[in-house]
């Protein structure tokens, strides 16, 4: 099984402040949250995402937790080089394409004349966007669904319109949650969880551009 660490430039854990090394590392005892190596599964990396991300080897027993894995003992391998400046700028940009999808669906016609999903191919092209001209039309549709009593597509506009301000002071975790958070306030009934649909798109999307082994 491969597991992946997210971790703070240097090496640094983003909770533990503790460094880690390529050499193994044993902790006494596994306890979630305090104690142990915690490692995750290509499906858990959209959560804990962050400045470095290194594959990772463990040894014996390991606790398997709903979005992460601890393990007793373990070292860094090597260091996914995919996850750089230029891959972190791709998933914001792809998250945005998202939310932007979400917004254009959930205004239908009857809201939107096509501009949502319009700036949503746009979005989705590796040309630039002006990102001004997107918020603009986000917070223009969310005010027209909100006159017009649809409050879960003046919802999911007010979504993208805080995305976009998001992406220049924030970091890239956040982009994905904004992403998984207007996914869950999309209309519907039918017992799907459109929260962890979106967190599983951002997980294959992650493995497919950086390349990354699951088994």
């Amino acid at each position: 099984m491969r597991y992946y660490k997210f971790l703070a430039a240097g090496r640094i854990g983003p909770f533990s402040r503790q460094t880690w090394s390529t050499a193994w590392r044993s902790e006494p005892a596994i306890v979630p949250c305090r104690q142990g190596l915690h490692v995750c599964r290509v499906d858990d990396l959209p959560y804990w995402l962050h400045d470095e991300l290194w594959e990772v080897e463990v040894e014996g027993p390991v606790l398997a937790m709903e979005r992460q894995v601890i393990a007793g003992r373990g070292h860094l391998r090597e260091q996914v080089g995919e996850w750089n400046a230029q891959a972190r700028q791709e998933f914001v940009r792809a998250c945005l394409t998202r939310i932007a999808g979400h917004a254009a669906e959930e205004c239908g016609d009857a809201l939107d004349d096509g501009s949502l999903v319009a700036a949503a191919e746009r979005l989705a092209t590796v040309g630039p966007v002006d990102l001004g001209e997107v918020a603009d039309l986000a917070m223009a549709r969310q005010e027209r669904a909100a006159l017009r009593g649809r409050s879960v597509a003046a919802w999911v506009c007010g979504y993208l319109a805080d995305a976009v301000e998001m992406v220049e002071s924030y970091p890239v975790a956040a982009l994905g949650y904004v992403a998984a958070r207007a996914a869950d306030a999309r209309t519907g009934d039918d017992g799907v969880d459109r929260y962890l649909l979106e967190r599983a798109w951002q997980a294959e999307w992650l493995t497919r551009r950086l390349g990354l082994a699951t088994g």
